[in-house]
């Protein structure tokens, strides 16, 4: 059997590895347009602080040769699904495929001379533009627009735009996002309409700005072009017959029930795995995302997973308190947790020490369809030099049981 896997990020890498430990005889293609091989795209914004390259790259090329996977730096540019055949540098037979192409820029504006952050090529470029610039703009104050933003403070004075009335808007409800911002030291202009970037000027519906070069990341779009339409796949991984797909050129359907697109690196490994494993003659299944997210940015730490406030007609609490008992200081926490009208968890929200633990914790809870009820009443290890004796996600579940209890 020949499998040839179209794509080196973390979906379709993790797709070859996989396939190769399912299956050991197989015939295993991996085409990277790229050549570095299989490297972190979270870490990008660290190689414009300054880290080197190198050490973001979890497998070299060498690496997939070694393992019997035959590693090609080419560009496919046409696949005939009919026939089988992948056209590349050469045509190659192929028994089944993933296809993983990741995702490209997208942008609703204009944009002439300007960054775009999607690969070492960006991030080395972004670089060398550091060394003769004192300022910069950056369109966008989502999680790309934000790491940027904190690369670059220590090295010039930084601008964010942002379109919406709140920073984080794909992440995080505007009570939880002005709660951050207002802990950020740095210059970002909301509610700001980008309608045309050339060169190092920037035209918005609040006037023009102008730095020494520009920075665009305000989303990306599915590269679905070598399947001539949206890829969905199904919970094997699964486009069609001997066809699967994984990472960002996909669309799923998540653990709600919404058709949505998966641009986000933790499911696009697991993609991976699961279509390897599959594509392979495995059977393996990925359960229904509920997209889980943390960061940190500014030595703030950010997480949220499920739906926002907006998404759902339902009910929520938040707490803002201290991680350890009041005498023995701690630091500052802000949880906010989201419920239908029933009690039944959807969405959290966490900011501070451990918010990424935190949004595991309720990540459970939403996948084992939990009520605030149960979840507060949960146990949790206590010592007043790690934890108080209530926790603030069960002080958040609390106040809410009391608020369905009065709307009920």
């Amino acid at each position: 059997m020949k499998i040839v896997v179209v794509g080196c990020g973390a979906a379709g890498a993790t797709a070859a590895q996989f396939a190769r430990k399912t299956d050991r005889k197989a015939i295993i293609i991996l085409y990277d347009k790229e050549g570095y091989g299989q490297y972190s795209k979270c870490a990008l914004p660290y190689v414009i602080a300054g880290k080197d390259w190198k050490e973001i790259v979890e497998f070299p090329p060498e690496w997939f040769r070694r393992n019997k996977i035959d590693y090609r730096r080419e560009e496919v540019y046409r696949i005939d699904f009919n026939g089988k055949i992948i056209e590349g540098e050469r045509e190659e037979e192929f028994d089944k495929l993933v296809i993983a192409t990741g995702s490209l820029p997208s942008c609703p504006f204009y944009v002439e001379d300007a960054y775009f952050l999607r690969n070492i090529e960006d991030a080395i470029a972004i670089r060398k533009e550091i060394t003769k610039a004192e300022s910069v703009i950056i369109v966008g104050a989502g999680l790309i627009g934000l790491e940027i933003a904190e690369a670059l403070s220590s090295k010039l004075k930084v601008k964010v735009l942002e379109y919406m009335p709140y920073i984080l808007p794909n992440m995080l409800d505007k009570d939880s996002a002005d709660y951050i911002l207002k802990k950020l030291n740095i210059d970002i202009v909301l509610n700001c309409k980008v309608e045309k970037v050339e060169g190092n000027k920037v035209l918005t519906s609040k006037g023009e700005y102008e730095a020494d070069f520009v920075i665009v990341a305000v989303g990306n779009k599915p590269n679905s072009s070598l399947y001539g339409k949206e890829i969905f796949v199904d919970e094997a991984c699964r486009v069609e017959k001997d066809i699967y797909a994984a990472g960002d050129c996909t669309f799923v359907k998540d653990f709600f029930g919404r058709k949505i697109n998966v641009g986000l690196g933790s499911i696009a490994v697991r993609q991976g795995m699961v279509a390897g494993i599959n594509v392979a003659g495995g059977n393996e299944i990925l359960y229904p995302p509920v997209f889980a997210k943390v960061t940190k940015i500014f030595g703030i730490e950010i997480a949220s997973v499920g739906l926002l406030s907006h998404e759902i007609d339902g009910i929520e609490a938040k707490f803002i308190g201290k991680t350890l008992p009041h005498y023995m200081g701690g630091e500052e926490i802000f949880v906010k947790i989201i419920a239908e009208k029933d009690g039944k968890i959807v969405g959290c929200q966490a900011v501070g020490e451990n918010a990424g633990k935190i949004i595991d914790k309720i990540t459970i809870a939403i996948y084992n369809k939990m009520n605030v009820r149960d979840v507060a009443r949960i146990e949790n290890a206590y010592a007043p030099s790690v934890a108080p004796v209530f926790d603030a996600v069960s002080i958040a579940c609390n106040a809410l049981e009391r608020k369905i209890r009065k709307v009920i």
